[in-house]
């Protein structure tokens, strides 16, 4: 999807302009649309009219698929939790490769550039690879700042509440010892 052309429907005023995309997305035919535009003083093609409309459709269409993308990843999210959400869109496009593969008539399969494919396929498994790598140097940080402050909090306890620091070890010790 490139960048859209401004038409002489995007100079429109902003309620003829939104009136033109109604007409346009409810399937007004372009001659309704053309006498519409005119009404309101400016003069247009029918050619005009159809190209904006065939740019908006498609606009709206991209954007449709991307609603339905990210439905989808936060589908894929909420079904595990553990999961986030780069993880979520890796698993998307490796999906969404694949099947687009396996639907390739077997003439475009054979024109298909297969290097660009494996780097593709090699950068989608690099970021997934650095994804995981961050994960565990986040997971270790957060367990080490963890035992830090556990430390930090018994060696406290120890020297001004040696009762309660007794106590709190026995609990957690039961604890341990109970599964």
């Amino acid at each position: 999807m490139g960048h859209r052309k401004h038409s002489k429907i995007d100079k429109l005023e902003p309620a003829v302009k939104e009136t033109v995309d109604e007409m346009i997305k409810t399937g007004a035919y372009y001659r309704e649309i053309v006498d519409y535009i005119k009404s309101h003083g400016v003069s247009i093609s029918l050619a005009a009219v159809g190209n904006y409309a065939k740019n908006l459709m498609s606009t709206l269409d991209a954007l449709r698929m991307s609603q339905e993308n990210f439905r989808a990843i936060m589908e894929e999210t909420d079904k595990y939790p553990n999961l986030d959400i780069t993880d979520g869109i890796l698993r998307l496009l490796s999906n969404q490769i694949l099947e687009a593969i396996n639907k390739m008539p077997e003439e475009q399969l054979q024109e298909l550039d297969f290097e660009t494919l494996s780097k593709n396929a090699i950068a989608l498994t690099r970021a997934a690879a650095y994804k995981k790598q961050i994960d565990i140097k986040n997971k270790d940080i957060l367990e080490n700042g963890a035992d830090q402050f556990k430390n930090l909090i018994f060696e406290a306890m120890a020297a001004e509440r040696p009762e309660l620091y007794k106590e709190v070890k026995k609990f957690l010790k039961s604890k341990q010892e109970a599964g």
